[in-house]
């Protein structure tokens, strides 16, 4: 498949996405600038972000999360029964949040994150 028709289905694939999002009453994402939606492969959903601040709590009801940090210094702290664990990322270095985990991420240098969730059913929660 050409570039230019792989393109043009990925944003297919996420506008309807957003529409069913939209249509569900689901909460995207926290507000970050340079939010990009690259839509659903095979269930799981991947999409990259330019983090400038840190998150609240987010869950993956679904299934486990991968996260890749592609630029900047992260920590993840995860809420395992209510001990938490920080997994410090460096740009290349990449984590697995267990399905059901509560996580956050702690923002050291503003950076980029490539992440996979199962699905779009992702949960929040306030600090």
């Amino acid at each position: 498949m050409s570039v230019v028709l792989r393109r043009a289905a990925v944003r297919v694939v996420t506008a309807a996405t957003g529409l069913g999002r939209a249509l569900l009453r689901r909460k995207g994402l926290p507000a970050q600038p340079l939010f990009r939606s690259f839509g659903l492969y095979r269930g799981i959903y991947i999409g990259g972000i330019a983090m400038q601040k840190s998150t609240g709590w987010e869950m993956p009801p679904d299934g486990d999360e991968v996260l890749t940090l592609i630029s900047g210094q992260f920590d993840i702290v995860l809420d395992e029964d209510g001990a938490e664990r920080t997994i410090s990322l460096t740009p290349g270095q990449g984590a697995l949040v267990p399905r059901g985990v509560w996580h956050r991420m702690v923002i050291n240098v503003p950076g980029e994150l490539l992440f996979l969730p199962p699905g779009d059913t992702t949960e929040h929660r306030p600090l």
